[in-house]
């Protein structure tokens, strides 16, 4: 298991930059190896990702959108996946990012052999693509239809920037939802490597497993 934290100053206001995060249908447009994110529920989504040429699916859970501060998710069954994003104001036009990504490296980057500065790399580059659309004005330049945006606080609301006593790592997400999913799964349920293709997290079936031919290569994108 392995996280990693990178920061970044946007120019844009706080709340574009809010809403464009908290619109998790917007993720596939700036993380790596994301293909779809849907909702589910109020707060829960289901995300398709490309995970070295294989499809992955897997639930998550919303655990905070405090508007124009914060916003965490993570999964609810399988390998982990988290992350934390806490917004500051720099002014009325600009805004810092801090994100804190954490990950089961052996899912998210099974034939990486430099685990958490591979790790690192992917999330800088992630927050610089996610950047430069905010200023172009591709995300953010007119409203973005998701549910519950501004519904109220998950979490507890916080100003502080670093992991410490009130910001919630994804390690800290993650347990909370766990904790909230206790029953055991059902016979077949989780994650199954056995097959290349099929493996998934969370109990959600679908169609096809495998991506078609001429599949975009997100690794190589800054």
């Amino acid at each position: 298991m392995s996280m990693v934290q990178q920061a970044i100053e946007v120019s844009a206001p706080v709340h574009t930059v809010y809403e464009q995060l908290a619109a998790f249908e917007n993720y596939p447009r700036f993380m790596t190896g994301v293909r779809q994110v849907t909702s589910i529920g109020a707060d829960q989504t289901h995300w398709i990702m490309d995970v070295d040429g294989k499809r992955r699916e897997f639930d998550a859970q919303i655990i905070e959108r405090s508007p124009d501060e914060r916003v965490s998710w993570s999964t609810m069954e399988g390998p982990l996946l988290a992350e934390t994003i806490t917004l500051r104001p720099m002014g009325e036009t600009k805004t810092q990012i801090v994100a804190q990504l954490e990950a089961d490296i052996a899912f998210l980057m099974p034939s990486d052999r430099h685990g958490q500065e591979s790790l690192n790399r992917r999330l800088k580059a992630d927050l610089t693509t996610f950047k430069g659309l905010v200023e172009s004005g591709v995300l953010g330049g007119r409203p973005i239809p998701h549910s519950g945006v501004g519904s109220p606080p998950m979490g507890v609301r916080s100003h502080s920037l670093l992991p410490g006593a009130d910001t919630p790592s994804p390690a800290a997400v993650a347990a909370r939802i766990r904790n909230r999913n206790t029953p055991a799964p059902s016979p077949g349920a989780g994650w199954d490597t056995g097959v290349a293709g099929t493996a998934r997290m969370g109990g959600r079936t679908s169609g096809a497993d495998m991506w078609g031919n001429g599949m975009i290569n997100e690794e190589e994108r800054g």
